[in-house]
């Protein structure tokens, strides 16, 4: 079985990250590497880190698990997180180094054929990870992407969101449509490169963009001014631009 790179790029989401990190060690896929990345948090985070470890090795607890003779309830001892095929990995860093630099310390550390990035404050899907290495599989795809479900602080679903099939202009030049809910092939991090460091916010969409247009990609798009551009609708003029190309 394929080994799968979760990264987790955190920052001063200590009150999500234990939920986030228990959500990806329990997948039903059974082979993951999790990198969790601190980008220099300076709440809770750290403290949770450093126990994780031995959390994972020694944490029991005691389910019931039959009822005897005599109608008493019988409890046993397991270990909590009782899954084989995980590997994790934690990265922490004394102060802020920024969103962009958080995710690539991850990044080039993922050792999986597949990777996918789940922020510290989101929970996927107990299925997640399996459903999408299966699609990259019998599909051939590089990139392939889920819903997802927008939720509150407390779990309730605000709302679902349907992602559309996939097209350039419906995933890429009305909005990014790709979502947070995705797999993709690790070699990609060799033919594009990582995240640009430089760029300050929408980090995913230019990456994931490059896959898009490899090779031409990354030159064409970022020579066309949109490093600092706030307006994410300009990308559908640099994609008919380059379409010329």
């Amino acid at each position: 079985m394929k080994k799968v790179s979760i990264i987790i790029p955190t920052f001063n989401q200590a009150q999500y990250l234990p939920a986030c990190v228990d959500h990806c060690f329990f997948q039903t896929y059974p082979n993951l590497e999790i990198i969790i990345v601190d980008g220099g948090s300076t709440d809770g985070t750290k403290d949770y880190l450093k126990t994780l470890h031995e959390e994972v090795r020694t944490r029991c607890v005691t389910p019931v698990v039959a009822m005897d003779e005599d109608g008493r309830i019988v409890r046993e001892s397991q270990p909590a997180y009782g899954r084989e095929g995980r590997e994790i990995i934690i990265l922490s860093f004394p102060q802020d180094i920024g969103a962009t630099r958080t995710y690539n310390q991850g990044l080039r550390r993922a050792t999986g054929e597949y990777c996918t990035y789940i922020v510290g404050d989101d929970i996927p899907h107990p299925h997640m990870i399996e459903e999408l290495a299966s699609a990259l599989e019998s599909s051939g795809a590089d990139f392939v992407y889920l819903d997802m479900h927008v939720v509150d602080d407390q779990g309730r679903i605000i709302r679902e969101r349907r992602m559309p099939d996939y097209s350039f202009e419906s995933c890429f030049a009305r909005w990014y449509h790709l979502g947070v809910s995705h797999l993709y092939r690790t070699e990609w991090h060799r033919k594009v490169g990582l995240m640009d460091e430089a760029m300050r916010r929408d980090l995913d969409y230019i990456f994931v963009t490059s896959i898009y247009y490899y090779p031409e990609i990354r030159g064409a798009l970022l020579s066309k001014g949109l490093r600092e551009r706030d307006d994410l609708c300009l990308i559908c003029f640099a994609h008919q631009e380059i379409g010329q190309i």
